[in-house]
């Protein structure tokens, strides 16, 4: 909460007033907002266009390409990791544990999530194999099932 405020007040969103309470600076919030969309459609957002639940779901946690968070939420989790392995690992190649790193350092940067905890999600989730120090994306993606 208090990073999200933190960004809000950076961009002119939310400020003091003069008692001292947070006010909404709603002529702003319209002005980023309209700014935001265009912008989100010519770099092909996913869901972008058509507002659809899950391009919702990683407009909010994966910004410029770069994870902001993971949800909390297991549906929308399973979301946000099928996208970061599809995003970064092609099916049936084979990567060292530290190309994996590596491309997962590129993804948390600047983020609240360490690429060590977004692995053991990825592997977690069977979005990654692991088997002797080497991870590869399966071919079929994971059942919808399992967590």
């Amino acid at each position: 909460t208090a990073g999200a405020l933190r960004r809000l007040r950076e961009h002119g969103v939310v400020a003091s007033g003069d008692d001292g309470r947070l006010v909404v600076a709603q002529g702003r919030f319209r002005e980023l907002a309209r700014a935001a969309r265009p912008a989100a459609e010519a770099a092909g957002t996913p869901g972008a266009a058509g507002g659809g639940r899950e391009g919702m779901i990683l407009r909010t946690f994966v910004k410029d390409g770069r994870l902001v968070r993971l949800p909390a939420r297991w549906t929308r989790k399973k979301v946000v990791l099928r996208h970061i392995a599809e995003q970064t690992f092609a099916p049936g190649v084979e990567y060292p544990e530290r190309t994996v790193d590596g491309k997962l350092r590129a993804w948390c940067e600047d983020g609240e999530v360490d690429h060590v905890t977004l692995r053991r999600h990825l592997v977690d989730f069977g979005h990654l194999r692991r088997s002797a120090g080497t991870y590869w994306r399966p071919a079929e993606p994971a059942r919808a099932g399992t967590a």
